[in-house]
């Protein structure tokens, strides 16, 4: 018999988050892994954690397929991780610590799963300055000096090899 030195009653049972409205917001990648599916195939997994607000420091998370028996749940999940790469402007991702520490700006709806009831799904990913990220930089119209820097600027994760 081992002794937990807990207490159910310190703890409000009825506690439970209820889904964030949908919406947009600013949220750091803080956990990405690379898993095996129960089917054989493999997934990214991501969490987000929100950066401002009233949900400041909520998690949400998303499973991107990369290998997949259907091809087109592994086309939808490679396709996802695209888009994040591109909003965080990193489109060649050959690591899934390239993803850390990065800002997006995530769109959350809620689902009604059948099993559990409401549950927040993020169903788009915007780089932080709220245009989505090209593959090659688009032609600047004003110099550096000339544009007001984004509030989620500050947020922005360090150069890679920097700590």
């Amino acid at each position: 018999m081992a002794q937990l030195g807990f207490n159910a009653g310190d703890y409000d049972p009825t506690d439970e988050f209820e889904p964030l409205p949908p919406g947009e917001y600013l949220a750091m990648i803080t956990e990405a892994s690379l898993d095996n599916t129960k089917s054989g195939g493999r997934m990214v997994k991501l969490t987000y954690t929100i950066m401002e607000g009233q949900y400041e420091s909520r998690k949400l998370w998303s499973q991107h397929n990369i290998e997949n028996r259907s091809p087109r749940a592994e086309e939808i999940g490679r396709k996802e991780l695209s888009r994040i790469a591109h909003a965080i402007g990193q489109p060649m991702i050959s690591d899934t610590d390239q993803l850390l520490n990065q800002v997006v700006r995530i769109r959350v709806v809620v689902k009604n799963d059948p099993g559990y009831g409401p549950k927040n799904e993020v169903k788009k990913w915007i780089n932080v300055g709220g245009q989505p990220m090209q593959s090659a930089p688009a032609p600047q119209q004003q110099t550096p000096a000339q544009q007001a820097p984004h509030p989620a600027t500050q947020y922005a994760a360090p150069p890679w090899g920097q700590k």
